[in-house]
């Protein structure tokens, strides 16, 4: 064990070299695993220099040594100021722990089982086939089969040899990775993993940058974490998909082309072989109702809720292969299109105050997300030419009208306007999250009380003057708040009855987290972390702002040189 006395010490150098940043608020996280670390801040008041932590390496192995951590841990601290008043907070998670931020602290989780729209968990219904004992259909090998040696005699032409191809699986082989799986795979996708167990090629055979072994196919969808909607997207993180409540994109937006993929967030019947880039590829064995069985769909494990359909089956995106190689070897010119499908459309659109009205955009029929910057009034009404419109984002306006009409299907609004009156959205059947922020004079939001839909609400950004509303709405399940707000929402009695979730925006004292963790029912984790707090004396905070680059620049140089000390 180490000396808390040496701790206690360390601690305040840390603060005291903090707070001469010129810092009088913030928070500083640092978090130190075997394969790296990192530091962060955050909502930072006054901080006009580069820090300059002179011993971070011996306060790194200080709390290893105080919390008994071994080398498989992650340490995690986070030092928070306050005026000249500071505490520091630290503990050690296991590195197969997912998160290792301490957004635990202010993003409550009350009720696991809740989802967004189009974010069901999976169920146990039986929507594609299971596992038999059949082979691979012996006509589509044949097929098959033609057309990868094909593949192999153009790419041979093309490159001066032949693509590098592992041995492909046998019948048994395919047989015990769907039974893992739980579904039989396409005929198409079995005769490819019947021929080709993996390829060395970037972009090779269907264009992805890697087709994944059948093997790891099976393993990543097994170890797939279905209580919490979480697809690993291939054996050597491709990354990983988490379904989370407090995640900035919600809404799924509709597929291209239009009803070919199921409008959900994740689905079961999704899986995945290969990636390229950010995209994943998987086969989708349960498609919408314009869809195919089997077909190829892509799908970002960032951002927001999208698929595309890539192709209606394995076998059409190797044909568009071929299709491009032909053309190569008879050097014309021709766009490869092996992953890409159809063209779509662009579905998310921004309109600034120099562009044109609403009505000018093209492609209206396929825009889901509209983004209005800086224009000083915004006309609902004009909406009616988007028929698809899902999400609207208003930002820096002066006034709006918010009369969107009922039958545009929009499901998420974000305002941030000087003047936000919330009247004109009374009773539109599909908006369920709405986000305010950046009003000059206080908003009421009584208005949401006949908005049925409504299950997210983000009012941490304005004065609301209307709190004991939220009481009112039944169906409201996530808010995000303001301390505040929050205190207030206590005092009177009015927290929403159903929450299943809760998030606290800004930063306050490690007390204040826990006490407010307690007023919705759950008994914080922070309560049982050990917590050092101390108040600085002749602090000399820097007041002559400096270059922000430098200011990043000099404080990476040093905290790489206290790591690697």
């Amino acid at each position: 064990m180490c000396s808390l006395t040496e701790l206690t010490e360390l601690v305040e150098q840390l603060a005291r070299e903090f707070a001469q940043t010129g810092a009088t608020a913030g928070t500083l996280s640092l978090h130190q695993s075997r394969f790296g670390n990192g530091l962060s801040q955050s909502s930072l008041v006054g901080a006009m220099a580069p820090m300059q932590p002179t011993r971070t390496g011996d306060l790194l192995r200080t709390v290893r040594a105080e919390l008994g951590a071994g080398i498989t841990d992650v340490l995690q601290m986070r030092l928070r100021l306050a005026g000249d008043s500071y505490e520091f907070q630290y503990r050690c998670t296991s590195e197969t722990d997912a998160d290792h931020s301490w957004d635990f602290a202010t993003q409550l989780i009350l009720d696991p089982d809740y989802r967004y729209p189009g974010h069901a968990r999976p169920t146990t219904e039986v929507v594609a086939g299971a596992p038999d004992d059949r082979p691979t259909d012996a006509d589509t090998l044949a097929a098959f089969g033609a057309m990868v040696r094909e593949y192999v005699d153009l790419y041979s032409e093309i490159n001066g040899s032949a693509p590098e191809f592992g041995a492909g699986y046998t019948e048994q082989a395919i047989a015990a990775a769907e039974a893992r799986i739980g579904l039989r795979l396409p005929e198409d996708l079995r005769a490819l993993y019947r021929l080709v167990g993996y390829e060395g090629d970037d972009r090779g055979l269907l264009g992805f940058t890697r087709l994944y072994r059948l093997d790891h196919v099976a393993e990543a969808y097994q170890h797939g974490d279905n209580d919490q909607l979480r697809l690993n997207c291939g054996p050597a993180g491709a990354g990983a998909w988490d379904d989370s409540l407090f995640a900035s994109s919600r809404v799924v937006v509709e597929a291209w082309p239009h009803d070919t993929v199921r409008r959900i967030s994740r689905s079961p019947y999704w899986v995945i072989i290969g990636n390229s880039d950010r995209t994943v590829y998987a086969v989708d064995l349960n498609p919408g109702p314009c869809g195919q069985h089997g077909q190829l769909i892509g799908f970002e494990t960032s951002g927001w809720y999208s698929a595309r359909c890539v192709a209606d089956s394995v076998s059409q995106l190797l044909q568009r292969r071929i299709d491009s190689l032909r053309a190569e070897a008879k050097a014309e010119e021709s766009e490869d299109r092996s992953d890409s499908g159809a063209t779509a459309p662009q579905y998310s659109r921004h309109l600034s105050s120099a562009d044109g009205p609403i009505a000018s955009l093209d492609d209206r029929f396929a825009v889901q997300e509209l983004e209005i910057l800086d224009r000083d009034f915004v006309d609902a009404d004009e909406l009616t030419v988007l028929p698809m419109l899902r999400i609207l984002t208003v930002w820096g306006v002066r006034a709006a009208n918010l009369a969107v009409p009922h039958d545009i299907p929009l499901e998420h609004l974000t305002i941030k306007g000087s003047r936000i009156d919330l009247a004109p959205l009374a009773g539109h059947p599909t908006l369920w999250d709405v986000r305010l922020g950046g009003a000059e004079y206080p908003v009421r939001i009584g208005s949401l009380a006949t908005v049925k839909s409504l299950q997210r609400l983000d009012i941490s950004g304005v004065d609301v003057v209307d709190l004991e509303v939220l009481a009112d709405l039944p169906n409201l399940r996530v808010l995000v708040a303001n301390s505040r707000q929050w205190r207030d929402l206590s005092a009177q009695d009015a927290i929403p009855p159903r929450l299943a979730a809760a998030e606290l925006t800004d930063e306050v004292s490690f007390e204040t987290e826990i006490a407010w963790a307690a007023d919705l029912g759950v008994q914080s984790e922070l309560a049982a972390l050990p917590v050092i707090r101390g108040t600085l004396s002749n602090v000399q905070r820097v007041q002559e702002p400096t270059d922000p680059d430098s200011y990043v620049e000099s404080l990476m140089n040093s905290l790489e040189q206290q790591f690697e000390s």
